[in-house]
């Protein structure tokens, strides 16, 4: 700051000043100057305090401000937030959508926070020349479907309420081509599906009727088939603009609350008073992107029996749980028939965890450092319940998906700046049994 030199230039003239002594005052010009000097001295003092005021308030909160000792989880100073809407009424049956525009064209996109990018089929985006961008591929495991296309830099226009808006600029997979391969190892199969083991190839999808936006973070470990499930692709960490007027950098906190209303984009003190917090531990690419986080830590027991610690995935996209112990650790399963066989299964039965079973899940631990947690009872209906339970090969690390139905119990909110992922009851998480989901059918015809 250079307010020394203009301090000594002001002094400079101060004390040349040969101007006429007042009429009527005595000439002390000595004196006269000393009180000028010492006004000057108080104005600049406090205009440097203000100064030093209004820059701690607007850039003390800041990442890159390391040495000012600053709480980098505190709030106070973010005062942007946008609110999104859900189409429809959040339910347990479908993943719920949000309105956007893509390159001149409306679509309600499936929001799904168990994944990490945008998919739109090329028909659908037919002024987009996909050839220009960077062949890349998703394979989704909770519904078999691979997707394979090219990488292009899009704006995304998310629509609020009252004609409102807020534009994101992210990569979007234009699919080129799609099928359902149950067969697929995401590990070794690096986006190709190989012939079918047990019959014919798979059925090309309808490419005009994918739409789906992956907004979840930490799928992006080697082996898990999302290669581009990295930041840079999550258009929810990417706010530009709100409303057409650009953000400036740092105005808005990175991040979201999500909830049965909807989504808040942005992070404030308000829109998360009330949450716990849970610490994320750094994803893969977090030394080159800082908003890279893992998924959060969790564990759980089997009728009371038990701690299976790992990792958890509050996913939207899904309406059943995944749950896989340890090695060692059994789980109480049971054959059933297959809801889906045979239009869209070969296997007549399935394995399911057995009703009765219960699971109690805490985060990120099941003891008194757990900040939150929730108890079920496979095939007991109540509005946290998944529609049914999937146990997974044993293999560590644990790991459970919770499926949508969690959100019914809680609010969550995801801070990309602090790393950390917030839990807040909506009631005492075991509410009042009520009509819950039972297994359904599925369809190839679902925009995914």
């Amino acid at each position: 700051m250079a307010l020394p030199n203009m301090y000594d230039v002001v002094m400079r003239k101060m004390h040349s000043d040969n101007s006429p002594p007042i009429k009527g005052v005595k000439s002390t010009p000595q004196l006269f100057t000393k009180l000028h000097t010492h006004r000057l001295e108080m104005a600049i003092s406090i205009f440097t305090l203000l100064f030093l005021y209004f820059f701690y308030s607007r850039y003390a909160h800041t990442e890159w401000d390391d040495g000012c000792g600053c709480d980098k989880n505190d709030l106070t100073y973010y005062r942007k937030t946008f609110f999104l809407p859900y189409v429809d009424k959040f339910k347990s049956e479908s993943v719920p959508l949000m309105k956007a525009t893509i390159n001149g064209s409306d679509f309600k996109l499936p929001m799904d926070t168990g994944s990490t990018g945008v998919l739109i089929g090329a028909p659908l985006l037919p002024d987009v020349d996909a050839s220009k961008g960077k062949p890349s591929y998703e394979y989704l495991s909770s519904s078999n479907i691979l997707y394979n296309g090219n990488l292009v830099d899009l704006p995304i226009t998310f629509h609020g309420e009252k004609k409102t808006y807020v534009t994101a600029t992210v990569p979007v997979l234009v699919v080129e081509k799609s099928v359902k391969c149950p067969w697929y190892n995401a590990e070794v199969d690096n986006g190709v599906c190989p012939p079918n083991p047990d019959g014919p190839p798979p059925t090309p999808r309808d490419l005009s009727k994918i739409t789906y936006m992956g907004v979840g973070f930490g799928r992006n470990k080697p082996g898990d088939g999302q290669p581009n499930a990295i930041p840079a692709a999550n258009p929810f960490l990417n706010i530009g603009s709100i409303n057409g007027r650009r953000l400036k950098a740092d105005e808005l906190r990175t991040g979201y609350t999500l909830s049965t209303k909807g989504v808040y984009l942005g992070l404030t003190s308000r829109n998360t008073h009330d949450f716990v917090w849970a610490d994320l531990p750094a994803g893969v690419t977090h030394d080159t992107d800082p908003r890279d986080w893992a998924m959060v830590p969790m564990c759980f027991s089997l009728n009371d029996e038990g701690n299976n610690c790992g990792s958890a995935l509050i996913d939207t996209g899904i309406n059943q749980m995944y749950l896989r112990t340890d090695v060692g650790v059994v789980t109480p399963n049971v054959t059933v028939k297959n809801p889906k066989y045979p239009k869209y299964s070969k296997n007549k039965y399935v394995t399911r965890v057995k009703p009765g079973t219960k699971i109690a899940i805490g985060f990120p631990s099941n003891d008194e450092k757990g900040v939150a947690g929730y108890i079920i009872e496979v095939g007991k209906k109540s509005p946290v319940a998944p529609a049914y339970v999937v146990p997974g090969k044993q293999s560590p690390p644990p790991f459970v998906n919770t499926g949508r139905n969690f959100i019914f119990g809680w609010d969550v909110a995801f801070d990309a700046i602090g790393g950390r992922f917030g839990f807040r009851p909506t009631s005492p998480p075991n509410m009042p049994p009520t009509e819950g989901p039972e297994e359904p059918e599925e369809s190839d015809e679902e925009s995914h």
